[in-house]
């Protein structure tokens, strides 16, 4: 009997290897060992046992072979890898890290983002509420991960509102994917999102109080409430995104700045300014006020020589820059590189546009209490032409040659001095909606211009790089490109594999 049970010791064998493998998947499925899922098991490694007993001198082969040792050779390797990988998930859980290799890094954030998170110095969560099949739930839970990661004190969680009436109707939400940042007793909503949508409710809910941002109007200005080309309406969402309160002065009434202004902006005048509008100014910059001037050429200085008290000399000129020109226009320079300071630190690589601007000159008798900066200059090429009215322009004699000046910071030379801040800049439309519109991603504009109202109202942790909208690459492919893509996966890539196969088969046959 035993003599014939031998020849079907390896179905014996295989039927136990089944008998185990099914009582293993059993268990890790049921979770616990159930009596079916034993006897399985039990029945299986007999059936085993009785193959090796059956068939020693197989086992002993198989054990001891020729083949066993080639095959313990691949188990090992194969170990060893399901290690690695193994140890590479342990490390990855561990210690976070990833490279964003597209051009954009549309999938890291901000370096204001950044800086914002790793000052937190208290607690702020997020609440997510989201059903589950919401299309921007994923995205939203994506980037609340990477805010998480920068900063041990941002946490967030995730509600379904349908599912967690009470926690939705103790929050007052109404609508799905609403998002609510919360610190302390102070709460923030948003509906967006992107991370400008993020980190601005993130800014809102970590400051006790707006910083108002006024804009001098009367004397043809740029308003920030006109979206038409004209204005600057652009700038203002991007400083109510950052938290600010942007309203508009005239000094034609009242006899002072607002006491909540962190900064005055006066965004290319086309008129002069009274003697009483500049003794304001003035006035408002020696106690310890913030100021932002915004000039445009094509006129004297409408200031009537206010900056000269500072140092600066503002003439009528017009920059011709022939080297770094926006697309060959020699009267609007392009800055390529910065002069180091607070404001330009982290503006490296990221050229600003200059839509016809003038220069700022040094005055001959530099004031002992006030230090000059230079932010952004031209080329050694550039020139400040005076008679711009010509039909055609050359440098002369008496015009100054570049590098010139572009935008400079005036700060007090004297500590503790309580003086103000300045800001001016040799052009208005470089924040203008026209320029901005024109080329919407890739230049620093709004970035010099945000980081200088950082600066002017002392708040460093929004001198830095703001998110970015991601550019559109979308690609129109004509009929015969689609088909071309369509049938090369599809139907030549595949034959040609055939091929191959077939002629391999031929040669061997």
């Amino acid at each position: 009997m035993w003599r014939r049970l031998v020849p079907n010791a390896r179905y014996v064998a295989l039927a136990g290897v089944l008998l185990v493998a099914i009582a293993l998947g059993g268990w890790l499925v049921a979770g616990l060992l159930k009596p079916w899922i034993e006897i399985a098991g039990i029945v299986g490694l007999v059936l085993i046992a009785v193959a090796i007993v059956l068939q020693p001198q197989q086992l002993k082969a198989a054990l001891f072979g020729k083949r066993t040792r080639y095959g313990s050779n691949a188990v090992v390797v194969s170990l060893a890898l399901l290690l690695i990988v193994a140890l590479v998930n342990y490390l990855g859980t561990r210690y976070h890290a990833r490279w964003d290799v597209t051009e954009q890094k549309q999938f890291s954030l901000s370096e204001q983002t950044i800086q914002i998170l790793k000052g937190l110095d208290e607690p702020v969560q997020a609440t997510l509420f989201f059903t589950p099949t919401h299309y921007n739930r994923l995205a939203a839970e994506d980037l609340m991960k990477e805010y998480a990661l920068q900063s041990k004190h941002f946490s967030y969680r995730i509600v379904d509102p349908d599912a967690d009436r009470v926690t939705a109707l103790n929050y007052q939400v109404a609508r799905d994917s609403t998002i609510i940042f919360e610190r302390g007793d102070r709460r923030e909503v948003t509906f967006g999102v992107d991370e400008s949508d993020f980190t601005g409710t993130l800014l809102k809910v970590l400051s006790d109080e707006v910083r108002a941002v006024y804009f001098l109007t009367g004397h043809g200005e740029r308003n920030p409430d006109v979206y038409d080309g004209t204005g600057c309406n652009t700038i203002k969402q991007v400083l109510e995104s950052e938290n600010y309160k942007v309203g508009t002065l005239s000094l034609a009434v009242g006899d002072a700045v607002p006491d909540d202004a962190v900064a005055l902006v006066i965004a290319g005048p086309r008129q002069s300014l009274s003697q009483r509008e500049l003794d304001i100014l003035a006035a408002h910059v020696d106690n310890g006020g913030r100021l932002m001037v915004l000039y445009e050429p094509g006129m004297p200085d409408p200031l009537l020589g206010l900056l000269q008290r500072y140092g600066l000399d503002v003439r009528d000129d017009i920059v011709i820059e022939p080297t770094n020109a926006f697309f060959g226009d020699i009267a609007s320079p392009v800055v390529m590189e910065y002069v180091y300071h607070q404001i330009t630190k982290d503006l490296t690589g990221m050229p600003s546009w200059f839509p016809t601007a003038r220069a700022l000159h040094t005055a001959d008798a530099l004031p002992d209490t006030w230090n000059i900066s230079q932010l952004a200059n031209t080329s050694a090429d550039a020139w400040a032409e005076t008679a711009y009215l010509e039909n055609a322009v050359d440098l002369n004699a008496d015009e100054a040659r570049g590098p010139l000046a572009l935008a400079v910071a005036v700060e007090p030379g004297i500590a503790e001095s309580g003086l103000g801040r300045l800001v001016v800049v040799g052009d208005a439309d470089f924040v203008g909606d026209d320029a901005l519109a024109t080329v919407s991603s890739g230049l620093g504009n709004i970035d010099l211009f945000m980081n200088a109202i950082g600066w002017l109202s002392e708040q460093e942790s929004l001198i830095s790089i703001r998110p970015q909208e991601p550019e559109n690459r979308t690609i129109v492919l004509t009929g015969p490109q689609a088909n071309a893509i369509i049938y090369t996966g599809l139907l030549f890539a595949p034959l040609v594999l055939l091929a191959i196969g077939a002629y391999v088969w031929w040669k061997h046959r």
